[in-house]
């Protein structure tokens, strides 16, 4: 089961996601379902099609299957998620 917690150490393919802080203005506010994750990147699809975000540098809030939402800085999963399972990284908060 997906917890605040262990967050990081699940797949997120298939939550929704809101980026919440960019440094590029035009990204603030996009959100979505995450289709795809690769190291850098997470494709999400939106509204108006598909759009590959870069992870870095981005708080996203992650809302879970209980309707929990996180709030995740981008760096914590700016490495491969197989890599990540093993990572002792914690989000930021729980909203």
């Amino acid at each position: 089961m997906i917890t605040p917690q262990n967050i990081l150490r699940h797949e997120l393919i298939g939550l929704r996601v809101t980026v919440e802080q960019s440094p590029n203005k035009y990204e603030k506010g996009i959100s979505g379902i995450i289709i795809d994750e690769t190291r850098n990147t997470l494709r999400i699809t939106t509204g108006n099609g598909i759009k590959c975000l870069e992870k870095q540098c981005k708080l996203l809030r992650v809302t879970l299957p209980d309707s929990v939402q996180v709030i995740i800085d981008g760096n914590a999963l700016s490495v491969s998620p197989t890599r990540r399972v093993s990572m002792r990284v914690s989000p930021l908060r729980k909203m």
